[in-house]
């Protein structure tokens, strides 16, 4: 059994309560809106997490010699490369709240692409910007629910 699969488990519950129960609640102003809930992906997402984290744990649980053969061959080289697309993630998450989406989302995905070994501007740009577009769409048109 790894024990990394069990702690992971746990603390993804952890978070997905506290975002259920106290974030989550602390930004609502009450008040009216047209079509779904500004909550309803949040949540959604949430159920993903939490479904997720469960599976994990069962399978840390049910299955513990799964990995046994298997070395845990985390490297330096690997903690930084999480480290940076987190700052990727988190820097372009900033400038998509502060400046929009047609900012935001095409800047995290580009950085994305670009982090990831894509060189081409001629795959990066159609990219970043026909996935954004599309995300649009499917958001106004479709869901009838603003972005930012």
């Amino acid at each position: 059994m790894r024990k990394v699969d069990l702690v992971a488990g746990v603390v993804m519950l952890v978070l997905v309560g506290l975002m259920l129960f106290v974030i989550i609640p602390m930004e609502d102003e009450g008040g009216s809106w047209h079509g779904l809930s500004p909550y309803f992906f949040p949540v959604v997402m949430l159920f993903g997490i939490a479904l997720s984290s469960i599976g994990l744990l069962y399978q840390a649980i049910t299955k513990p010699s799964l990995y046994d053969d298997q070395p845990n061959t985390l490297t330096w080289s690997d903690l930084g490369f999480f480290l940076l697309i987190s700052a990727i993630v988190l820097v372009s998450t900033i400038v998509l709240h502060k400046f929009g989406t047609w900012y935001g989302g095409p800047l995290m995905i580009a950085a994305a692409m670009i982090f990831m070994g894509e060189r081409s501007p001629i795959r990066i740009v159609p990219t970043a910007i026909i996935t954004v577009a599309v995300a649009q769409a499917i958001a106004t048109y479709g869901l009838q629910t603003p972005l930012p």
